[in-house]
This record gives C-alpha cells, structure tokens and sequence, in this order.
C-alpha cells in the first residue's frame, strides 16, 4: 500500500549523527523539506547533542557513498522548543525534498512512521606504522531505515497529553528510539506530520494484571507550517 510512498521518501530522509572524540552515534532522524539544503527533524533530537559533540550528516544512508567522505558539518537555524521542531542546513549533498500535504490528515487515514531506530556503528581501527598514528572508519551499514505504517487515531490539542505544547495526534503504533524527527507520511508521499513523542501506558485488567500501551505522538501539520513561515518570516525557499 505505501510501495510508492516509500520509495519517494526513502530518498530524503537521513540519520543525524553526533561526533566526538569520545564517540559517536545517531541522535534521530532528519528529512529534506525545502530547497538549499532546509532540513527539518524534532528540537529534543538536536537538544540531546551530547556536551562536546558535534552533528554530522552522511547523508542517504544506507545507500550513499562513504570511501574517503568526510563527515559534512550541519547548521541549524532555528528551534522551536514548544513545537518541538528544529530547522537545519547541510551546505554539500543535500537530498531531493519532501512536499508537504496540502490539507491535514484524517482520524482513521492510513499514515506512516519512518526513521533510523536503533542504529549500531562500528569502529574500525588501523594503525599507520610510518606516521605512527591510527586511523578510524565508521561502519555504519548496519544503519537501516525502517517503516511502520499506522493509522491516525485521534487528535490533541495543546496540553491534553505529556504536557505537549503544541497540536498534536495519536499514532495506532510508536516511534522507536531514533525515528524522532522523522517525517510522518501518507499515501502520496507527502508530509502530514513529525514524529515527536511515544505515549506509554498501563492499563489495569479485570484479573489484576496490566497491559501495556504505547502510542506514537505527531506534531500537526499545521505546527509544521507555522514554524516555517515564522522562521522565513512569510518567504519559504522554493
């Protein structure tokens, strides 16, 4: 159902790598939105740099070319902390960019939730014996995007659920750790929301057990475009 949908999307999205001289690893997910290398991803994903790191971009992994590619610096521009959004700029290799929806989506319309969960990175170590130094190279093949297809459920507003201040929806199913930030989809291919937030759960049985629920949470369409009018000041790049 989402075969073509997935196929446009997968072509702009990326994970957003953090690095340092004390590691490495992927803090969530970003997607092309705009010309000129514009990215947008959630403001926690950029909040939870750790101290002395620094975000890079390796672009459309796992499909892009890493033999002798430096790690390309990111910009950001602007963050929202309410909205949960963060706007960001690559200068070199920036990927095709997604449309948003026209209108927003419906409760009960076929949606989906995509992103880098998960990631594992090795390291791989070799030592220079003229310079006496060694050099290391990021595997990251095992960095794979992943789809979960869902419906939307329900709609929020501000402060009805975890204290969200923005307007937001329920997903049928969640995020895993890495896809926030990542673009929320429907069946064309456009942008109907970000993933922000999971809405985990325990609801008490009959037979004194529990059943847990989680949920994912998206900021709305309409928080999308009034961050980025807000941040161009009315003009959006084409």
């Amino acid at each position: 159902m989402f075969t073509q949908a997935i196929q446009k999307v997968s072509q702009s999205i990326f994970p957003i790598f953090h690095f340092s001289p004390n590691g490495w690893g992927v803090l969530g997910t970003g997607f092309f939105i705009l010309s000129e290398g514009y990215f947008l991803t959630a403001a926690h994903v950029i909040r939870a740099l750790p101290k002395g790191s620094n975000l890079g971009y390796l672009g459309n992994v796992p499909n892009a070319v890493f033999k002798k590619r430096g790690i390309t610096p990111i910009q950001i521009i602007s963050i929202n902390d309410d909205l949960d959004l963060a706007l960001g700029k690559v200068n070199d290799g920036a990927l095709p960019s997604l449309k948003l929806a026209e209108t927003p989506s419906l409760v009960g319309q076929s949606i989906a939730l995509c992103g880098y969960p998960l990631p594992m990175i090795k390291a791989n170590k070799q030592t220079n014996q003229t310079e006496k130094k060694i050099n290391i190279s990021l595997d990251v093949t095992s960095v794979r995007q992943y789809w979960q297809p869902t419906i939307k459920m329900d709609e929020l507003k501000k402060n009805q659920i975890l204290h969200k201040k923005f307007d937001s929806f329920l997903t049928q199913h969640a995020a895993l750790p890495g896809m926030s930030g990542g673009p929320i989809f429907d069946l064309t291919g456009n942008i109907i929301g970000l993933t922000s937030a999971v809405w985990p759960r325990q609801i008490p049985l009959s037979n004194n057990k529990k059943i847990t629920l989680e949920n994912g949470i998206g900021v709305e369409l309409s928080e999308i475009n009034t961050f980025l009018k807000t941040t161009f000041n009315t003009q959006l790049p084409v």
